[in-house]
């Protein structure tokens, strides 16, 4: 069965997961695991994404993410671009280090946000790696017992769903996900519709009509001056080089930083180097 395209627009909630290539381990030690939180924390903070929960687990990764204007393949070839750079160049290894494309599953928001938080936050505890969630060091649970995200894990705004007062509202979450311990995989979670979809008929219906109206596109004129500096701004480059050509060592490192920037190759290919002018 071929693969439905993805849907984005601002404000869409997915729970994604991504695996290790043949279901091989993505984490070997805390080092590894710091790297990957390090990665996410700089992603929230550069695609302005909102970061409702994840957990590392030995050869996978779930995240809950309500994308923005960045649409989340640009988020997620950031994050895994890097991290697989990371682990090649620390092991010394070439090639994949997760198994093909990341699964995404579009969420009903107001249906499922806070069962996702807690069956997130239990999965250590499912997978018999701890008996209680919050001596699980890898996961966003224990933001959420503290009762603040650290600026880039939605926690602030999660909360009040709980209660209006901070303290009060903590201890309903702890409650809300301890009652869960029994529960096992949830099934449910994973029932998606058209291959990508969680929620009800209506949902998809509301869904499929806002993604297929057509965008209004403002284009907006823009000088010279402010083509070089955002060139400069993207590569990491003087504007001497935008003017005067890339080195091949400017080049390569451009199109290193394009890649991990989730926007492919620069040009699609081979480059010449021009030269004056």
């Amino acid at each position: 069965m071929s693969r439905k395209p993805r849907v984005h627009f601002a404000g869409a909630l997915y729970h994604v997961m991504c695996r290790g290539n043949q279901g091989q381990p993505i984490f070997k030690d805390d080092r590894d695991r710091q790297h990957y939180v390090d990665l996410l924390r700089e992603s929230q903070q550069r695609f302005g994404y909102r970061l409702y929960a994840y957990v590392l687990m030995g050869n996978h990764v779930h995240l809950l993410v309500e994308v923005d204007q960045a649409p989340l393949s640009k988020v997620m070839q950031n994050i895994l671009f890097r991290y697989t750079r990371y682990w090649n160049r620390r092991y010394r290894k070439i090639g994949h280090l997760f198994q093909g494309r990341y699964q995404a599953i579009l969420c009903e928001k107001e249906s499922y946000l806070l069962e996702l938080i807690r069956y997130l936050h239990l999965n250590p505890v499912r997978a018999k790696m701890v008996k209680d969630p919050s001596r699980y060091f890898w996961s966003s649970h224990r933001a959420y017992l503290a009762g603040k995200g650290g600026g880039w894990i939605a926690v602030e705004k999660t909360l009040p769903q709980w209660g209006s007062n901070r303290a009060r509202a903590v201890a309903t979450y702890q409650r809300f996900v301890l009652e869960g311990l029994g529960e096992g995989h949830r099934a449910d979670l994973y029932e998606v519709l058209d291959q990508r979809y969680l929620g009800d008929e209506v949902f998809v219906e509301r869904v499929e009509r806002r993604t297929s109206e057509p965008e209004t596109v403002q284009i907006v004129k823009i000088g010279w001056a402010e083509v070089r500096e955002a060139v400069c701004k993207r590569f990491n480059v003087s504007a001497a080089t935008v003017l005067h050509g890339f080195t091949s060592g400017s080049w390569e490192r451009a199109c290193t930083d394009q890649e991990g920037n989730g926007l492919g190759r620069p040009g699609g290919g081979r480059v010449q180097q021009s030269g004056n002018g």
